[in-house]
């Protein structure tokens, strides 16, 4: 039997890892481009942003609990094929189906990887999960900021956004190539001769688990939702929206990096309960800002916030709830993923088109709709049915004052009355998405909260360093 190299491992579990997070930066960097080329509204290019997350969530659920059984080797092959699958579909979509089909296969790749990395580094470094998980996790926020600069530059040469996803095929061959002919250890639960049955009993009779589960819908929500989001809704404010994603992670990367020094100092429920509090405060502020150093600002704060959130509620889990094993991990994942891709993203876009008219003034638009109205040319049957709408309607109806305004500026109605449209929809879209960060912020509170309810419960049970020694598992007689 080969032996076990946990840094090569670890090494290609972070390179795993950065083409997960290559996949966030591309679907966030194409949103705002597949607007204006499939005329797809908010909602429709929530819905495919979720795929890329729910269908991770279904992936992490179905496969965690088969790391000992099928192999850890041969699951990672499985997410490389989804990988290259998911970007032939996504390049050669001709419309909504295509595209949702693409983003869903390629989230069911990157559920794999998190359900085979995330118990692989728990089991290479037993006695330091929190601090390993969050060492290769920074890969998630410093692959999107490596990605983002990539797609910044691809922007700025005037690439097709089908080269942005094509990107993810690079980090993807590198960890094929990294984990090709690797040994694998078995998962910590397995070691300690737990079978995958005592693992789902100790899932359904864990209340902490279960706890936690819900509160990783909410902070996985506040991480991933609005990230979803930037880099479309400031573009549509004229700012380079995907360098602030690209800011936003490079501050999530430098935090993680230096994770273990921080939990040093203090607990993670400790440090959850600060950092989502921080978070809230940034949604907060990005939801009011109008400028660019405001703007900047709030991003930093939000960026700080979020920053170690992820990793280390995967590490208190790890740590505390040791018995659920690569289930509990893969539970956790696939309960943030589900939350964001079925429930947060999709709804973002929802809420920000039903804020999208409060920016715009009836006058104008119904001037503009009634002028195409009596110069049809050669307009679309559906652009003329808005259009009739828009006059008709004593206050803009919502869904047609959007889907007119994206067939006017995608030039339905010529090029004179694209050039008058695309300011308005733009600037509609970057208030009414903006806006819909201030819905996030509540829950930041409510989750930081119950965190700070966790800490005090750690604290009359002889702190949190005590309930870890008590739930770490024994090694199996003869092991």
């Amino acid at each position: 039997m080969s032996e076990i190299r946990p840094g090569r491992l670890f090494f290609g579990s972070c390179t795993a890892i950065t083409a997960l997070a290559f996949t966030f930066a591309a679907m966030s960097g194409i949103m705002f481009q597949l607007k204006s080329e499939f005329l797809l509204d908010n909602a429709q290019v929530g819905l495919i942003g979720g795929a890329s997350l729910w269908g991770m969530a279904l992936s992490q659920f179905s496969f965690s609990a088969l790391c000992d059984v099928v192999g850890m080797r041969n699951l990672l092959r499985a997410a490389l094929v989804g990988h290259i699958v998911g970007v032939v579909l996504m390049v050669t979509a001709k419309g909504f189906d295509g595209l949702f089909a693409g983003a869903l296969v390629l989230a069911i790749g990157n559920g794999v990887i998190e359900a085979v990395c995330n118990p692989l580094t728990a089991a290479l470094f037993p006695d330091r999960k929190a601090g390993m998980l969050n060492r290769m996790h920074l890969w998630f926020p410093g692959g999107v900021a490596l990605g983002g600069v990539f797609i910044w530059g691809l922007d700025l040469l005037g690439a097709d956004w089908r080269a942005k996803v094509l990107l993810v095929l690079v980090p993807a061959l590198a960890y094929g190539l990294i984990f090709l002919r690797e040994t694998f250890p078995p998962t910590e639960a397995k070691a300690a001769g737990e079978r995958v049955v005592d693992s789902v009993k100790a899932v359904v009779t864990t209340p902490l688990l279960w706890l936690f589960l819900l509160l990783m819908t909410v902070t996985m929500s506040l991480e991933l939702g609005p990230n979803r989001w930037i880099p479309a809704v400031l573009q549509a404010g004229g700012m380079p929206g995907i360098l602030v994603l690209v800011l936003i992670n490079g501050v999530m990367a430098v935090m993680r990096a230096n994770a273990h020094a921080i939990l040093a100092r203090v607990s993670p429920p400790v440090l959850l309960m600060v950092g989502c509090g921080t978070a809230g405060l940034g949604l907060l502020g990005l939801s009011y800002s109008a400028g660019v150093a405001e703007t900047v600002a709030a991003a930093l704060v939000f960026a700080v916030g979020i920053a170690v959130v992820w990793p280390t509620m995967m590490g208190f889990v790890a740590e505390r709830t040791p018995k659920t094993g690569a289930l509990g991990l893969g539970l956790m994942a696939a309960a943030g993923s589900l939350a964001v891709g079925v429930v947060t993203t999709p709804l973002l876009g929802e809420v920000a088109d039903s804020h999208f008219t409060q920016t715009l003034q009836r006058p104008v638009i119904a001037q503009m709709a009634a002028g195409v109205l009596a110069n049809p040319g050669s307009s679309p049957a559906s652009l003329l049915v808005d259009a009739r709408a828009v006059v008709a309607a004593p206050d803009l109806p919502t869904p047609q004052t959007s889907d007119f305004l994206r067939r006017a500026a995608a030039g339905e109605a010529g090029t004179a009355v694209a050039a008058q449209a695309q300011p308005l929809l733009d600037g509609a879209d970057n208030k009414s998405g903006l806006l819909s960060f201030r819905y996030m912020a509540p829950f930041a509170l409510l989750v930081c909260l119950i965190f700070a309810i966790v800490v005090m419960s750690d604290r009359r049970a002889g702190g949190y360093r005590a309930q870890v020694d008590r739930a770490r598992l024994k090694p199996a007689a003869g092991a």
